[in-house]
């Protein structure tokens, strides 16, 4: 099944609880908390990229399954990474002072989740493909 596609935010879930570990300011995070969400992915093999549109701002991370890159994380901070594809999902990790986030992307259908998990929280978030 392929990630390819135009994705509109639908609902999340620990946003404010997930941004507020990661050190982003209270005012970013209530300014983003509602802002709608667009993700644009395109897939041509292990190759990906991913543009992520949220009110006026919007970046584009590449990325090929099993090679280094550097991924836009929380509060827009560059991070390294190796995506990795199992079990059909885009599994990741993303080291920050004092712990590590893990990142998945998984689909069911035309439903896309982007869950983000350091300690014990987490930030779900579920896509619909346009």
């Amino acid at each position: 099944m392929s990630f390819g596609g135009t994705w509109v935010l639908q609902t999340q879930e620990g946003y404010e609880a997930f941004m507020g570990l990661m050190g982003v300011p209270d005012q970013y995070i209530q300014a983003g908390k509602n802002a709608p969400v667009l993700l644009i992915i395109n897939q041509s093999g292990d190759q990906f990229s991913v543009e992520t549109k949220t009110g006026p701002q919007s970046w584009t991370d590449t990325f090929e399954i099993g090679k280094p890159a550097k991924i836009t994380g929380p509060g827009r901070k560059q991070m390294d990474t190796v995506v990795r594809l199992e079990d059909g999902k885009l599994l990741g990790e993303y080291k920050v002072p004092g712990a590590t986030i893990r990142a998945c992307r998984e689909l069911d259908g035309d439903l896309l989740y982007d869950i983000l998990s350091v300690a014990n929280v987490t930030f779900k978030r579920t896509f619909k493909r346009t």
